[in-house]
């Protein structure tokens, strides 16, 4: 607004020296300056202000999202009722405030999270009782989406990565977990694999009944796919 008034100033300057459409040409170029100058910004700000994703059993983020952080997966415990039902990604660098030493009685308990991927389905190695990485990424865009069913994203939707959905299993024994979506290019957390079985993941199968099928088949692994916009 500054820069604008002491162009209309100048501009009045100008025109009482005689020169005809002096304020009007200042000012529309002017105007113009600044317009480019906020789109300019607007572009700028948005390479860094797009939507947060974890991606699952992976220690870096696709080439075109950038690295917030990496750490690992974590969640309650497979046998145990109460605390939170979904799952963590937790920074490798924790930072603290007031506690108590020791366990304590009366509080939520985070696990680390293992694979329980038997006969190596649906990937090429085994990762049974391994524990899982997972990294928190920034895409460029505005939007991300997590489509199960899918390792391609919709029309005029970006491919941020694809794999496998995995979930706690289905037994009466078990407490549930949320559905997450397990990078198809799996990793696991180096030194991690001493089969503790406290939080655990597996594949998620189709059943067919209510689930239509066809399109679907019963005991066959869901894929799953996060797409930005």
């Amino acid at each position: 607004m500054l820069k604008i008034s002491l162009v209309v100033i100048l501009s009045c300057v100008c025109c009482r020296a005689g020169k005809p459409g002096c304020l009007k040409e200042h000012l529309i170029n002017e105007i113009e300056r600044n317009l480019k100058d906020l789109q300019s910004m607007h572009v700028h700000n948005g390479e860094n202000s797009g939507e947060t994703y974890i991606r699952w059993g992976k220690t870096s983020c696709p080439k075109e999202s950038n690295l917030v952080y990496d750490g690992y997966a974590a969640g309650k415990h497979y046998n145990m009722g109460g605390s939170g039902s979904n799952l963590l990604c937790l920074p490798k660098n924790p930072e603290w405030k007031d506690y108590k030493e020791g366990e304590n009685a009366d509080t939520g308990k985070l696990y680390g999270i293992e694979y329980e991927i038997g006969y190596n389905k649906p990937y090429p190695n085994t990762f049974h009782d391994k524990d899982t990485p997972c990294v928190v990424c920034q895409s460029k865009r505005s939007t991300v989406l997590m489509v199960p069913g899918k390792v391609s994203c919709h029309n005029g939707l970006h491919k941020e990565f694809s794999g496998y959905l995995m979930s706690q299993a289905s037994k009466n024994s078990r407490t549930p977990s949320e559905y997450i979506c397990v990078d198809e290019k799996l990793e696991s957390v180096p030194g991690g694999d001493s089969s503790r079985n406290e939080g655990v993941v597996y594949p998620v199968e189709a059943v067919c009944g209510s689930l239509k099928c066809p399109p679907y088949v019963s005991g066959r692994e869901l894929t799953c796919v996060v797409c930005s916009k």
